[in-house]
């Protein structure tokens, strides 16, 4: 799983806050928000509605995931001032997916708490898992985490919260890519997305070990 966790060099996190870390997750909190309200406006009448709007900011929700994942590999596979400037926004690009995560769940736990047809078991275990998941995500990116718990312990979350969503992501879009739901376009670029996102990351490892460096895993070890 190197591809999707890897740690080659030391990652960005919420210790390195940059002038833009408010911008940029106010900026997306504030678009999933927008996304959200109107699709509840457009969809009015609709008993889906809810379920669209939640769908909708899941799919920008992705997005965000993905630059998370690429943004400090393509920093060291592109060595600029830009691209090395980007890469110190991984923690703020991780606080704004939490977000965005955040206003994807109410969207699809809010049917059941006005009245609605009650939510199934499934999908509320569902909400509750990716819910407990996005918190171990905020707990791995404090660097209070890996000081108290240790490295294993914090390797251990990060694997856990990234490999989630990237599987539950995948899974999603292979479902409706080869299943009997309807499908769209979005789809298959989601999926193109997150294949990409780990070849990025394995070009990354590659190189990292053709130049004879260590992760920085093994050097805390």
């Amino acid at each position: 799983m190197v591809a999707i966790d890897s740690a080659f060099a030391p990652a960005g996190d919420l210790r390195n806050r940059t002038a833009y870390t408010t911008p940029i997750v106010l900026l997306a909190l504030a678009g999933a928000v927008a996304l959200a309200i109107g699709t509840l406006a457009f969809e009015t009448g609709n008993s889906f509605a809810w379920h669209d709007a939640a769908e909708y900011v899941t799919r920008f929700s992705l997005v965000v995931f993905v630059a998370a994942m690429v943004v400090e590999p393509l920093s060291r596979i592109f060595p600029t001032r830009t691209m090395e400037a980007m890469a110190r926004e991984r923690g703020s690009l991780i606080l704004a997916f939490v977000m965005v995560s955040i206003v994807s769940l109410a969207c699809a736990l809010t049917p059941s708490q006005l009245g609605g047809a009650k939510m199934a078991f499934q999908a509320f275990a569902y909400a509750m898992l990716t819910a407990a998941i996005l918190i171990v995500m905020l707990f791995s990116a404090h660097p209070a985490t890996k000081k108290i718990l240790g490295s294993p312990a914090w390797r251990t979350m990060q694997r856990i919260a990234t490999t989630y969503f990237w599987l539950v992501f995948t899974v999603t879009a292979l479902d409706h890519i080869v299943g009997p739901n309807v499908t769209d376009r979005w789809w298959g670029i989601s999926l193109l997305l997150l294949i990409t996102a780990v070849l990025v990351r394995f070009t990354d490892a590659l190189l990292f070990k053709l130049r004879g460096v260590k992760p920085m895993a093994e050097k805390a070890a």
